[in-house]
């Protein structure tokens, strides 16, 4: 408890361009090093399993997910915004005990993952295995990987609320390496099978780690049979009930699109699926982590002020449209090449459907950062009703794209619901808290909006061996990474003595 003392330091409150770049590196880094791991494993996996097998991890982690998001009660997302708070206060006491309070919450909650479990399985094995129940013990065994997840998760919210930042990079460098040495062996040992067994050592592995850091800090203590400890942590659950059904219809919709593909296609076609939101929208996703990890807390700390909280958001959309959009170009010049060095020749059908979800994630560099205010402004309810809006209306773009036009259809859907994600969350931010882009910011979007269009373009109009589609789409490129060079080293110090 002693380490507490010293959280506190001038640079955990410093909102420069400096300080978010600082950790978006940060964090970039390590989801550098995450996506290279991330890489070598879906290149072994595709080899030893296939197509089938990227198909079988993906349901299972489905089911894990669900099982996540049915029986955390939004206890890590808030348990982050609470500890903060407490973290501002500087209150060594008062955050030791929140730690205990939350720490029997979540092991609660491990505990409901696996009832859960046990009472639907045999359900969940009949949809996902197409109408077959024998599969219930396989679904049964995720419950394994949901408490490690759990508990893990629930430390990486005690690390972040007392904005440590570097120990949660740090965890997931090794983790992204341990994930890749737990998981290859059980395929090449036991093949299919050997997918639940690399998800639970996986889960182990994260909930250990975590461990290894959050202990340094707060010493382990649970109070799981005193009623007091029940009624604290009463109001962690009932601001964070939303937070759960939205998890739910969320995994839900993740649940329903491999039910949509396979009603009409094969475990293979899923996987095909899968590979391309992979790509894109999970690779060049990756950006955001420093989003949850850095951002989430520090404007936790300022939603009572709308101008502080107004400039940190456009802030942090600034910082991820700079970075991002030059990533996705380069993704999508490259997406056949990107696509046979992650897998086989056989997942190059997935080029159209990765090359349009580009919009998909650079979308997101606005509606993220605003759908964080709503998770620090602690309105649950907000909340819930636009998650399970998106969510149906995506998995009805995905099932009338799909049907109709396949892959690409399915990567239009995903920009179309990215487009009114940002749509719904600028009128309800600008209306309930006074938000407004900065016309700075909104000059930034659109020039690179203009950028990335002119990429993807040039992608659907030539064919990847076109010299004049890298000519075009370099020049795209080289005018995105300039402007982001040039906004950046107006803005942040460090930029501008690093190219002095």
């Amino acid at each position: 408890m002693n380490k507490l003392k010293n959280l506190h330091n001038g640079d955990a409150s410093n909102a420069s361009y400096d300080h978010v770049l600082k950790y978006t590196g940060i964090f970039g880094s390590v989801q550098g090093m995450k996506m290279l791991c991330s890489v070598g494993r879906q290149k072994l996996t595709t080899k030893i399993l296939g197509s089938m097998g990227i198909g079988l991890i993906s349901a299972y982690g489905s089911v894990s997910e669900f099982l996540y998001n049915a029986s955390n009660m939004g206890i890590p997302l808030n348990a982050t915004r609470q500890t903060s708070e407490l973290y501002e206060e500087g209150s060594e006491e008062k955050i030791g005990h929140q730690v205990m309070v939350i720490r029997t919450w979540m092991l609660w909650a491990a505990l409901v993952s696996v009832v859960i479990c046990l009472l639907f399985s045999p359900v969940i094995s009949y949809f996902f295995f197409n109408h077959d129940w024998h599969h219930w013990p396989e679904v049964m065994l995720t419950s394994l990987v949901a408490v490690g997840n759990i508990i893990a998760e629930g430390e990486c919210a005690i690390l972040k609320g007392l904005r440590q930042v570097r120990k949660v990079a740090i965890i997931e460098t090794v983790l992204s390496i341990g994930t890749l040495l737990c998981t290859i062996p059980m395929y090449c040992l036991f093949g299919i099978g050997g997918v639940i067994l690399g998800l639970i050592g996986c889960a182990a592995l994260s909930m250990l780690v975590h461990f290894s850091f959050s202990l340094r800090l707060v010493p382990y203590r649970v109070q799981p049979f005193s009623y007091k400890t029940f009624v604290e942590g009463l109001p962690l659950v009932k601001v964070g009930i939303p937070y759960v059904l939205a998890g739910i219809a969320n995994s839900l919709l993740q649940m329903a699109i491999p039910a949509i593909i396979l009603a009409s296609r094969t475990m293979a076609d899923y996987g095909h699926y899968q590979a391309g939101w992979t790509v894109m929208v999970g690779y060049a996703g990756l950006v955001f982590m420093a989003l949850e990890s850095d951002y989430f807390p520090r404007l936790s700390g300022e939603v009572n002020n709308v101008r502080r909280m107004n400039f940190t958001i456009n802030q942090q959309t600034d910082v991820c449209i700079l970075i991002i959009t030059p990533l996705l170009i380069l993704l999508a010049l490259f997406m056949p090449y990107v696509l046979s060095v992650l897998y086989e020749d056989e997942f190059l059908v997935v080029s159209g459907m990765a090359t349009v979800s580009v919009y998909y994630t650079f979308l997101r560099c606005i509606s993220l950062p605003l759908g964080y205010s709503i998770l620090a402004k602690g309105h649950s309810m907000v909340f819930l009703a636009m998650e399970v809006i998106y969510d149906v209306l995506l998995g009805l773009l995905i099932w009338v794209c799909y049907n109709g036009f396949g892959l690409i259809g399915a990567g239009v859907a995903l920009s179309v619901g990215a487009f009114y994600d940002v749509v719904v969350y600028s009128l309800y931010c600008h209306i309930r808290y006074g938000y407004a882009m900065r016309r700075s910011t909104q000059l930034l979007f659109l020039l690179q909006f203009v950028c990335l269009t002119v990429a993807v373009a040039t992608c659907f109009m030539l064919s990847d061996t076109d010299l004049m589609r890298y000519v075009v789409g370099g020049a795209a490129f080289l005018s995105s990474a300039i402007l982001s060079f040039v906004w950046l080293r107006r803005r942040s110090g460090c930029m501008r003595h690093l190219f002095a």
